[in-house]
């Protein structure tokens, strides 16, 4: 399907400019169809659908495996990005002295998770950014002989700087140090090549740029990193015989769903299987091309308005988010006219106000968008 017909499936778009994907998405009509028919199904017929349900988690991982060009066996549900990122910091055996390396933009999601391990002697080192941007080479001065991980957001949530993967994973490699991605910010804008790239754990949420409903992340795991892991939490769901319920044999299952614990978000995973179905029609390469196209529009304009972009001009160094830089009592100033006029967008840390275009949006859309910050200025 074009973009314009896609477009038909956000009927939010007659009432308002919805720039804000990195915070959370609407709903697509597949989405709250697939919400409504799962409620009903718990509400009027099938109220007990256990077994019913199960082709619809199967396929929810296939499709998630084909986004991240995995097996679908790599696949565990998980309820948000931390959830995801806390099966990784505890499933590991840490000894003192084991280092980990993070960034200093991160979000609190991919920090909180390894802070927690400070007390079990694990020692967090943090690259720091020169200016919003964090460069390569200081990634690389950064690794030791001890660093163990390194975790780092596929799109940063604040500056937008879009990360190079590949080059992290060689680094990686070479360090005999797991990298991890938390790639809430990008996927759904792109796709990820996790084997292709060196990435040994993904942790994600579906409810930005997925477009599905909170609550229903998920988690990707190497078979080679899973084998240096340890379930911290075991449930009924880990094991190979979930149905034996009185032969109480601790055996975990051999795929990444031994990370599943209990009973999951069925009605979550029914929003998130039927967005998946929409960027099937869309096709990743073109919402791609087409959001990168949105977000250099407005950072040309934005700059040519002499407002402050700490995003990146090199198309493959962001996506889909795009932040300008203003005096915080300006950004607030700027911030409100916008949601005045039904723009949302988000400001934040006071000073950053931050646009997030996805492939439904239109450069119609962000000219309106100029016109109103040009009157503002």
């Amino acid at each position: 399907m074009s973009f314009p017909e896609l477009r038909a499936y956000f009927p939010h778009t007659a009432e308002q400019i919805y720039l804000n994907h990195a915070a959370i998405s609407p709903f697509s009509v597949p989405v709250v169809q697939a919400l409504h028919s799962y409620i009903e199904q718990r509400h009027l017929t099938e109220i007990e659908n256990y077994y019913s349900f199960q082709p619809v988690l199967q396929a929810t991982r296939e499709r998630l495996g084909a986004l991240l060009h995995t097996a679908s066996e790599r696949i565990a549900f998980s309820p948000n990005t931390s959830s995801g990122l806390a099966v990784l910091a505890t499933g590991l055996s840490w000894q003192p002295g084991d280092r980990i390396l993070l960034n200093a933009l991160e979000f609190p999601s991919n920090v909180y998770p390894f802070e927690n391990l400070r007390r079990l002697g694990v020692e967090i080192d943090y690259v720091q950014p020169r200016n919003h941007y964090l460069a390569l080479e200081d990634f690389e001065a950064a690794l030791t002989p001890r660093t163990r991980l390194l975790s780092i957001s596929q799109v940063q949530f604040l500056t937008g700087q879009r990360m190079p993967l590949r080059a992290l994973g060689q680094l990686c490699k070479q360090n005999q140090t797991w990298l991890s991605v938390d790639g809430i910010q990008a996927l759904g804008a792109t796709s990820l090549s996790v084997e292709a790239l060196g990435i040994d754990f993904v942790s994600s949420g579906s409810h930005k740029w997925l477009m599905g409903p909170a609550g229903a992340g998920f988690i990707y795991v190497s078979e080679r990193l899973q084998a240096q892991m340890h379930p911290a939490i075991a449930g009924w769901l880990s094991v190979t015989d979930e149905w034996n319920l009185l032969d109480y044999q601790l055996n975990f299952r051999a795929d990444a769903r031994c990370f599943e614990t209990g009973t999951l978000n069925f009605m979550g995973i029914a929003g998130l299987h039927a967005a998946l179905g929409v960027f099937a029609e869309a096709g990743f390469d073109q919402i791609e091309a087409h959001i990168l196209s949105l977000t250099g529009y407005l950072q040309k304009a934005g700059q040519e308005l002499g407002l402050k972009c700490i995003t990146p001009v090199d198309p493959a160094e962001r996506l889909g988010i795009l932040t300008f830089e203003l005096e915080p009592e300006r950004a607030a100033a700027l911030h409100a006219t916008l949601t005045a006029a039904r723009i949302e967008s988000s400001l934040r840390e006071g000073r950053y106000l931050r646009f997030s275009p996805h492939f439904y949006n239109t450069q119609a859309e962000l000219a309106q968008v100029v016109e109103l910050i040009r009157q503002a200025l």
